[in-house]
């Protein structure tokens, strides 16, 4: 293959890449020892070369669309620093046109190192960040005379499926049909005005982007209050992601009152991801393969822990029911015959989520690199944590990832520094966890 179509999807987060607001995520892997440079620069190239999407570039092909092109033997550069104390490494642009839309930075201080892999969200999500961290200590470990275990290379069929709904010929049919009627009973909610999180206008497309950047708050729970937490989940009859599902909404609606911010009459929107992977042989590429839920609620109701309970319990079953992590796939699909097509729904300006939340479950558990105690190590460093940022947008001013790490949940806010302050963003994330220690609360009480 030379050349591959854009999937909907991936147009879109090119799309709506702009200057103000790059649509850019990043993964920070934090290790006790330090990395010999000449083993992991060949560690990253052994890695990305097994990602066609990694090493590609975008064009416009003669008929407008977005196609990659394929095999431009570009190494995704590594950017090498040296600090005094943990810090963000000096960004370098990244421009999937130009390609390639990935950066490796490895900033060592205090002997500790960070990894950090900066990837534009075109080429793939959250979850393909921690593979390809993976395959590249894996491949590290071995440079240094580690017995470890690759998983499997993608096949070309595996990056030519990675935008088919379903994984069959048949669910490829029925999938869309399914879609066109949850669309329709998504319609309303479509058509919905949706409150930010906090009022603003956003920044112009052209405009600078936020600074500091990220500008996070991160909050973890040590492993009896994440025991506690997942006691409280079973004792609700839902899931962690449940969980949140109810908490983080409840803790928005607090933080909305205490703030003075909006008024009960205000719609709240939840974006959820849906991981939208299945087993196939081989391995699924670098890619997006994710789909957005959107629950919506009143500002009103966000003080009704047990009806967003049960709520969140139906919206659960109604994404699976009727495949909703598919819809933004199909609206996109659908966009493509559009006047404007992709590119004006990713560039109009309205706010489409309050609020974005990824649930990234259990990070590194079933790994291939040796472990000591919990935490994966290679030959001179122990891991000791790991950060993940999805990246902000206009209108919607904050982002949260939730996961579980050596046995602790912890949870990321990226937030926009322009729109919320930092002891915003600190009261917010005291809020869920405040709900959080709510419902263990609930789940004590006989």
């Amino acid at each position: 293959m030379k050349s591959l179509p854009l999937t909907p999807l991936e147009s879109y987060l090119c799309e709506d890449d702009v200057p103000a607001h790059p649509c850019w995520q990043v993964s920070r892997i934090g290790w006790l020892g330090t990395f010999e440079r000449e083993h992991l620069e060949k560690a990253w190239a052994e890695s990305t070369a097994r990602q066609p999407l990694l090493t590609a570039r975008v064009y416009r092909g003669a008929l407008g669309g977005l196609r990659w092109k394929l095999g431009a033997g570009r190494v995704p550069p590594i950017h090498w620093s040296v600090a005094k104390e943990r810090r963000w490494p000096e960004w370098a642009p990244l421009d999937p046109f130009d390609g390639p839309g990935a950066r490796l930075y490895v900033v060592e201080y205090q002997a500790r190192t960070d990894v950090i892999i900066c990837v534009h969200h075109a080429v793939c999500d959250g979850l393909s960040l921690l593979e390809i961290l993976e395959d590249t200590f894996l491949a590290y470990a071995r440079s240094r005379g580690d017995e470890v275990a690759f998983r499997p290379d993608p096949t070309p069929a595996s990056v030519r499926r990675r935008g088919c709904f379903g994984s069959g010929a048949l669910e490829r049919l029925w999938i869309p049909l399914v879609q066109m009627a949850g669309m329709a009973v998504e319609a309303k909610l479509l058509r919905r005005t949706v409150a930010p999180l906090i009022p603003h206008t956003p920044p112009a497309d052209e405009g600078p982007p936020p600074s500091p950047w990220p500008s996070c708050v991160i909050r973890s729970w040590d492993e009896r209050g994440t025991s506690e937490i997942r006691a409280a989940a079973k004792h609700a009859g839902t899931s962690l992601h449940g969980l949140f599902m109810r908490d983080v909404p409840a803790a928005i609606g607090a933080w909305r009152t205490a703030q003075g911010i909006g008024s009960p009459e205000d719609w709240i929107r939840l974006g959820t991801s849906i991981g939208l992977r299945h087993p196939i042989k081989g391995s699924w590429p670098a890619s997006n393969r994710f789909g957005i839920a959107i629950i919506d609620r009143q500002q009103r109701s966000l003080a009704n822990r047990e009806r967003l309970l049960r709520r969140a319990r139906e919206d659960l079953a109604l994404v699976d029911r009727w495949r909703l992590g598919f819809s933004m796939w199909t609206l996109l699909a659908l966009r493509r015959f559009m006047p404007g097509g992709i590119r004006g729904y990713a560039r109009k300006r309205v706010v489409r989520t309050t609020f974005t939340m990824s649930f990234m479950g259990f990070l590194f558990l079933k790994t291939a690199l040796p472990k000591q105690g919990r935490a994966p190590s290679v030959p001179g460093a122990v891991m000791e944590d790991v950060h993940g940022f999805a990246p902000t947008r206009p209108g919607t001013c904050a982002t949260l990832d939730i996961a579980l790490l050596f046995g602790k949940v912890f949870a990321y806010l990226n937030y926009d520094p322009r729109v919320m302050s930092r002891g915003q963003a600190e009261s917010l994330m005291e809020a869920l966890a405040a709900e959080l220690a709510r419902s263990v609360k609930e789940a004590r009480t006989p």
